[in-house]
């Protein structure tokens, strides 16, 4: 068994979600299923005796089952393709039809809130929540085939968990996720790319199973259908949202948002920095809030390559502290150009930063840099200044000294290439 679950974004730890919000949300279900169960249990003993005349032969004209059907004690509260309106449709989202049905929604509500609120407030999150699990819910309705069960009712929160999780794509999908994993022999947590898992959970699970849901006969009691529609809400009610924020792309949290919007920006102003200055001002600052995003790192990266002569050794020795090892393999061909900008233009790289980075990251980065025969020189000055960093590790020294022979017999031959 291999079990994979996302706890947070990836950020500092006074950025990571809290769980205030989750629990008020969580105390709001809970509140609503003890207030109508005896609503689903009238429903349930309904059913039970609609069941019992069918076997009996009592309904003799296909018109009778529907109208029975049609008074059904939960369509006093929520919605089916038949039977619905707006203010039924949202109070679907509090009515379970079971404590099972709850309790699988309430693990599902608890993470969406609480992963939610590392972007965005209390009040919006709730709003997408109920206003995208109606949608959802709506969207069943009306897509889905119910010839024969035209009073079946669409209900829970599942559409309205779906909706967050589309928030959480919108605000989180380029950057990284911190899961819990558990293996049989080990577990603990990882962080991977959002975006890996965006094609997993939606495209490829729950796309094929509203496909099945589709058919005459579904392939299961899920409301896959409602997953769809609330995610979809989810993700369009997400892009609305940052778009009447005026939120940048670059920012991750809502506490970098904050600290931008409300302070950053006119400082920045005030200072009187040129063009070449005061983005990395800005970026540096906006790193020290939160370290772990890369995209401000690699806006920082592309900045420093374009101006590789403005910046003073300690500012390039500062900025080098953001770019660790897991950066620079995931954005390898960005630092590469940082690092042939600056040894072309005889910058010293920063020591301390080739002192942390693995003898793999730097084989990496040699290997963009061997794509023209110019930058065999460059390559050569990079693996000896490495090599300078390592000096006192002989093990790797040996490995570092291998590999500047086999590029000090490549270049003589490729100069005599690019010459002749």
């Amino acid at each position: 068994m291999i079990l994979l679950v996302p706890t947070s974004p990836e950020v500092p730890r006074f950025h990571r979600p809290t769980w205030g919000a989750s629990i008020v949300v969580a105390i709001i279900l809970l509140t609503s299923y003890f207030l109508l169960k005896p609503t689903v249990l009238a429903d349930q003993q309904y059913i039970d005796n609609y069941h019992t005349l069918s076997e009996a032969g009592l309904f003799e004209e296909n018109e009778s089952e529907q109208v029975y059907l049609a008074r059904r004690p939960l369509l006093s509260v929520t919605i089916s393709p038949k039977s619905w309106d707006l203010e039924r449709a949202i109070f679907s989202n509090f009515v379970h039809g079971g404590f099972t049905h709850l309790a699988l929604n309430l693990i599902g509500v608890v993470a969406g809130v609480r992963i939610c609120t590392t972007f965005i407030p209390f009040a919006c999150t709730f709003s997408i929540f109920l206003i995208g699990g109606t949608l959802g819910l709506l969207f069943s309705t009306l897509v889905s085939p119910q010839l024969q069960n035209e009073f079946v009712p669409h209900l829970g929160a599942s559409a309205g968990v779906f909706a967050l999780m589309g928030t959480y794509y919108i605000y989180n999908f380029r950057f990284r996720t911190t899961y819990f994993f558990w293996f049989p022999s080990r577990q603990g947590r990882i962080a991977l790319k959002t975006s890996w898992f965006f094609f997993l959970d939606v495209i490829l699970l729950e796309l094929l199973l509203s496909a099945g849901q589709l058919l005459p006969k579904s392939i299961d009691g899920v409301d896959h259908l409602a997953h769809v529609g609330g995610f979809l809400a989810g993700c369009i009610l997400a892009v609305v949202l940052r778009s009447i924020q005026k939120w940048p792309s670059i920012l991750q949290t809502r506490g970098e948002f904050l600290y931008w919007t409300t302070f950053l920006q006119g400082r920045l102003r005030e200072a009187g920095y040129d063009r070449v200055q005061a983005p990395y001002v800005g970026w540096m600052e906006l790193l020290r809030i939160n370290f772990f995003n890369d995209l401000l790192k690699t806006r920082l990266v592309n900045h420093l390559a374009k101006h590789p002569t403005r910046f003073t050794d300690e500012e390039l020795k500062l900025a080098f502290r953001y770019f660790g090892p897991t950066y620079v393999r995931l954005n390898t061909l960005d630092m590469s150009s940082l690092i042939r900008g600056l040894v072309k233009n005889q910058r010293a790289l920063p020591e301390e930063w080739l002192g942390r980075m693995p003898y793999d990251t730097i084989i990496r980065v040699s290997h963009q840099l061997t794509q023209t025969i110019e930058d065999q020189e460059v390559l050569l000055e990079f693996i000896l200044a490495y090599r300078r960093a390592h000096s006192s590790n002989k093990k790797l020294d040996r490995k570092v000294e291998n590999l500047l022979r086999r590029i000090q017999t490549l270049i003589p031959d490729q100069k005599r290439a690019l010459n002749g």
